[in-house]
């Protein structure tokens, strides 16, 4: 694996990946409430904690962030993910833990993320992290991945799937009414998909978004949504 923030510095590398391991997690699970430390999050979910987007190859980075950078000097970019890569560049660089704790919430949905405290509209919640591949016809089967895009509607033959390894974000569910939305931000000629609050969210509510209808389209959609 090649950590996009473990890349030697040079032409548009972004910077070393920051260290999260001073990271500390609540996680509850009916009465018991836990503080866990990364190796025992990796442990209790048996994933690795990778909070930021990791390339499985060199050459997939670079030849997205060159036809990102293209698109920038012909001004094919969308004003809104400039815009949001600018605001949000130091929180995606950085990789800040969320004041939010996981909380088992049934056997339906599973796992989620609420508020530790009032949320305000544009606070930054996470990048959508995990491994950046080629996709694969099995892809649909995997509620894991996420689409790798340069701009919107500007599709790409990679993925990031967070199966088996990614951040807070991987725990978000989806609601037809959403507090959270989902977005392009792009920085340094790579776009990457950011999680923020668009309405007031009280401490405790529970953090979700849209997934969207493509995602729906080869999954059968539960009865019970938030």
């Amino acid at each position: 694996m090649i950590s996009l923030f473990g890349i030697r510095s040079s032409e548009r590398f972004p910077p070393p990946k920051s260290k999260v391991g001073h990271h500390r997690f609540l996680v509850e699970k009916g009465n018991d409430l836990r503080l866990l430390n990364v190796q025992e999050l990796e442990t209790a979910f048996q994933i690795a904690y990778v909070p930021q987007l990791d390339f499985t190859k060199i050459a997939y980075f670079r030849r997205l962030a060159n036809k990102t950078a293209r698109f920038r000097k012909k001004n094919f970019l969308d004003e809104e993910q400039l815009w949001l890569g600018a605001y949000f560049e130091k929180e995606v660089l950085e990789a800040p833990l969320p004041p939010v704790r996981l909380r088992w919430i049934d056997e339906l949905v599973g796992w989620g993320i609420f508020a530790e405290r009032d949320l305000q509209p544009l606070e930054y919640i996470g990048e959508y992290a995990g491994r950046v591949r080629r996709k694969k016809r099995s892809d649909s089967k995997n509620s894991y991945c996420f689409e790798m895009a340069i701009a919107p509607g500007e599709r790409t033959p990679f993925t990031i799937d967070a199966l088996d390894q990614g951040g807070i974000s991987r725990f978000i569910n989806h609601s037809d009414t959403p507090n959270l939305t989902s977005a392009l931000a792009t920085i340094r000629d790579l776009s990457h998909v950011v999680f923020f609050v668009t309405k007031f969210i009280p401490k405790g509510e529970q953090l979700c978004y849209d997934y969207g209808a493509d995602y729906w389209k080869r999954r059968n959609r539960p009865l019970k949504l938030t």
